[in-house]
């Protein structure tokens, strides 16, 4: 296992895992598997149980890499932008508000699966964790066999999740600029006296001329008359 030495934005002294933003890529073993490589981020509280999840997995799960270890979610943003992991674990006694706010601003940003192992076992808590982005809120359970299927259930989550979210986004989008087309088509109506369907096709060709969508000759269009 490669080793450097370690910055910390807290007060325990991560060993022999360097903190974010130091040193090179941890391997757990350099036998890599077949399996795929994730690159992991942690943030964990207890260095002890740290360095038991790293022991576990080193020996069941070789191919992953530890890219760095939070002592707290200062800044997760942007370390995640920084260090790019494909996934989070996270390990907390319980997730505060600024971690929850931390996770919402990184999943606005940067999206990532994130698997939560906490000590709260409370339904409101765990509530606001995945409505803050967490993938899988795991209760008293960091337990090294439990990694690997947790992570591939964090994964397909937030693919579904990810997808969903672009669905949701894309059909707003649409929206808008339907309501967009039509106000520049009632616009074109009123001041050039022309019927729904000749406003429409005047709107077209003036896409087709400047090759752009209808949905943005309309933005224009609009946005001018307010002017």
């Amino acid at each position: 296992m490669k080793k450097s030495h370690a910055a910390t934005n807290g007060p325990l002294t991560p060993n022999p895992l360097p903190h974010a933003g130091e040193g090179d890529d941890v391997r757990l073993q350099r036998n890599v598997s077949n399996d795929e490589s994730l690159k992991i981020l942690v943030v964990s509280q207890s260095k002890r149980r740290l360095d038991d999840l790293l022991a576990s997995m080193s020996q069941d799960m070789p191919q992953h890499h530890f890219v760095g270890r939070l002592d707290r979610a200062i800044d997760l943003p942007r370390w995640v932008e920084e260090l790019r992991p494909d996934t989070i674990i996270m390990d907390l006694d319980s997730p505060s508000r600024d971690t929850l706010e931390q996770i919402c601003a990184m999943s606005e940003a940067t999206p990532r699966p994130i698997v939560m192992f906490s000590q709260d076992g409370s339904s409101e808590v765990m509530r606001s964790a995945v409505a803050a982005g967490v993938a899988c809120y795991v209760v008293d359970g960091l337990r090294a066999e439990r990694i690997r299927p947790l992570l591939q259930m964090a994964q397909v989550r937030f693919e579904a999740w990810q997808a969903m979210h672009g669905d949701m986004l894309r059909a707003r989008q649409e929206l808008q600029e339907h309501k967009l087309v039509e106000q520049a088509k009632r616009h074109l109506m009123k001041t050039e006296k022309l019927g729904e369907e000749a406003a429409y096709q005047a709107l077209r060709r003036e896409a087709m001329e400047h090759r752009v969508r209808i949905a943005d000759v309309a933005r224009l269009l609009v946005e001018t008359v307010k002017r």
